[in-house]
């Protein structure tokens, strides 16, 4: 894999304004930003970025959300019948969750994170790269950031203008997906399909191709196919879980 001999000359280090530049920069030059990674990748701005914003979101859906229509609707999807005591026990569970979720959700962005980035790893050695874990996950995490930020900020702002709501129309909130135009009653294996078939998740998946390609050392072809081969994975275990519900 070549180096890019201009960061090798002007180093960014990890705690750097350059660093968190970087970030933001993959709005606007994101293949240059994948260049200088390759060299030298950085984590710290990223992924403190990517725990705060999951933070926020958090902290703007959950007052939103109205537990006891969703634990009714979910009963109602499950075709089940549960007399009212254990319904009114479910929402005072789900409503205690609710702090946890504000822990647990940034928490769960940080490990999805790394664990993309070891899963792309495996993907670009597959496909006869060289590169190490450090900036495989350096990319992934950034190119994760656009999209991420783009739509957690439309989503914030979609559902502070509603009434409360049940989760499961979450999804349902940006029309940025096939499932947001199908009908409630659609079945669930087109509504796990059209989920994956987001606008965000696009955009996501050229960033993805383009990082991969510049650290892994591999030609755009073959990070787009890794890229396409993971993402299908995904698809499909989504259609298993939606035929398992």
């Amino acid at each position: 894999m070549e180096s890019n001999p201009l960061a090798e000359k002007a180093p960014v280090g990890e705690f750097s304004g350059k660093a968190l530049g970087r970030v933001f920069r993959c709005f606007t030059e994101p293949r240059a930003v994948f260049a200088e990674i390759a060299a030298r990748p950085t984590f710290f701005w990223v992924l403190l970025l990517t725990v705060v914003l999951s933070l926020g979101v958090q902290l703007v859906l959950a007052p939103r959300i109205d537990m006891e229509a969703t634990v009714l609707q979910g009963i109602s999807r499950a075709g089940k019948e549960i007399p009212e005591e254990q319904v009114r026990e479910a929402v005072n569970t789900a409503n205690r969750f609710r702090t946890f979720g504000l822990v647990l959700a940034p928490l769960g962005a940080l490990a999805v994170t790394l664990l993309l980035g070891g899963v792309y790893f495996l993907g670009l050695k597959v496909a006869g790269s060289e590169a190490e874990y450090p900036p495989v996950l350096s990319a992934v995490a950034h190119a994760g950031f656009p999209p991420g930020l783009t739509q957690s900020v439309l989503l914030s702002v979609v559902a502070s203008t509603r009434e409360p709501f049940p989760a499961q129309e979450i999804p349902r909130l940006l029309k940025s997906n096939v499932a947001a135009f199908l009908p409630e009653d659609a079945p669930r294996v087109l509504t796990a399909l059209g989920g994956v078939l987001d606008v965000f998740n696009v955009w996501y998946w050229l960033l993805l191709a383009w990082g991969l390609a510049a650290v892994g050392g591999v030609s755009l072809r073959k990070s787009a196919g890794a890229v396409a081969v993971l993402w299908g994975a995904w698809a499909l275990l989504q259609v298993v879980l939606a035929l398992l519900r």
